[in-house]
């Protein structure tokens, strides 16, 4: 049979990935203001179940265990993705008994209480949607990105909340220029002058956040969001 190549229209193709990019940027920010201080970079990853069949088409994974099992679900999920996640998810089930977690990949519906293996796949966000984590060669933003970073923190000091109408802010590299912080999203954030100088140039640490979304209820027909 021949195979039907099919063209893609780059215009639509190049405002699904700004899409893309923007919805990542989006979630990433809202991370980061519940989890991050203004001195620290953040390390996010979607964790997302899968079922059996399509681990076992990955070489990378198909040779280990299940992490949520039938014989002690509650207890796998506890450990695995968490007590918020335990907790929601009998909540669900006491709610609507048919309540089921759904494979990333496939779409296939999971129900460990009732006999299906589980598997926890994390996905660095970054990494999945493509978006750099590093500029190599590249310390400033451009002006572009500056606007685009200062609007999707709201107009405000990330630390101190004080707004752009306030005050002039100035985007801030989490990790220094000095200590070879580069241009990457993750690595930028707006601040006030004031809060800029008692950051100075001190090293941040990392804080790696693991979000659960995925085990939560499916949304309803009408979203249109990149994340659910």
């Amino acid at each position: 049979m021949p195979r039907v190549s099919v063209d893609i229209d780059p215009a639509l193709d190049h405002a699904v990935s700004i899409w893309t990019q923007e919805e990542c940027y989006r979630f990433y920010v809202r991370q980061r203001r519940l989890y991050c201080s203004y001195m620290e970079l953040l390390d996010l990853w979607l964790q997302a179940p899968v079922c059996v069949d399509c681990i076992q088409s990955d070489p990378f994974e198909c040779l280990r265990l299940p992490d949520i099992g039938p014989e002690a679900w509650e207890e796998d999920i506890l450990i695995t993705v968490g007590e918020t996640t335990l907790t929601q998810t009998q909540v669900l089930l006491l709610k609507n008994p048919d309540f089921a977690f759904e494979c990333k990949k496939c779409g296939r519906s999971l129900r460990p209480w009732n006999g299906d293996e589980v598997y926890v796949v994390d996905n660095h966000v970054e990494g999945y949607y493509g978006l750099p984590m590093e500029t190599p060669g590249k310390r400033q933003p451009s002006g572009r990105l500056r606007r685009r970073i200062i609007k999707l923190y709201g107009n405000e000091c990330f630390k101190c909340g004080l707004s752009g109408r306030e005050t002039k802010l100035h985007i801030d590299h989490i990790r220094p220029q000095a200590l070879g912080g580069d241009a990457a999203f993750r690595n930028l954030q707006p601040l006030c002058e004031k809060c800029g100088g008692e950051k100075g140039n001190a090293e941040p640490s990392e804080r790696a956040v693991y979000n659960t979304i995925y085990f939560g209820p499916q949304p309803s027909d009408g979203y249109e969001g990149l994340f659910w």
